[in-house]
């Protein structure tokens, strides 16, 4: 004869335990900002969302991902590169690296910096290492608050 397996009802204790993790977890997500870029007039099929987290030494912890950007090179006019750029309170513009594209024409950057970012945008650039950003904004963030 096969036996009926009858559930128990969780203990007081583990129940705690499985809300606080999940608690927790809602927590963590909580504390991240992202932020959807409006749609480009350069690249309108482009899309980009921005994570900033906060870390606990006060740095800022910034990963973008864009999807259906096309290679700078079938941009009118061509470039070789793009840049993105942030935008801070106290720092002004600052460029924190190059976005390469691959063949499914989507692309991604992580970086971590100690200044709080207000706006992030990415341009269209001849040189790999621009002190200061062109005019050609291909995509550019609302201004957010981390």
């Amino acid at each position: 004869m096969e036996k009926e397996k009858t559930k128990k009802p969780l203990k007081m204790k583990d129940s705690f335990r499985i809300l606080s993790f999940i608690f927790a977890a809602i927590l963590v997500s909580a504390c991240s900002k992202k932020v959807v870029f409006p749609v480009s007039q350069v690249a309108p099929a482009a899309e980009a969302v921005l994570k900033v987290d906060k870390d606990n030494n006060n740095n800022y912890e910034i990963d973008l991902e864009v999807t259906n950007l096309a290679e700078p090179r079938r941009l009118t006019p061509a470039r070789s590169h793009y840049v993105v750029w942030m935008v801070t309170k106290e720092h002004g513009t600052i460029n924190i690296g190059n976005l390469n594209i691959n063949r499914k024409n989507n692309g991604e950057i992580t970086t971590t910096t100690p200044y709080e970012p207000i706006r992030i945008f990415i341009t269209a650039e001849d040189e790999r290492n621009p002190v200061l950003p062109s005019t050609q904004v291909v995509l550019n963030s609302e201004n957010f608050k981390v």
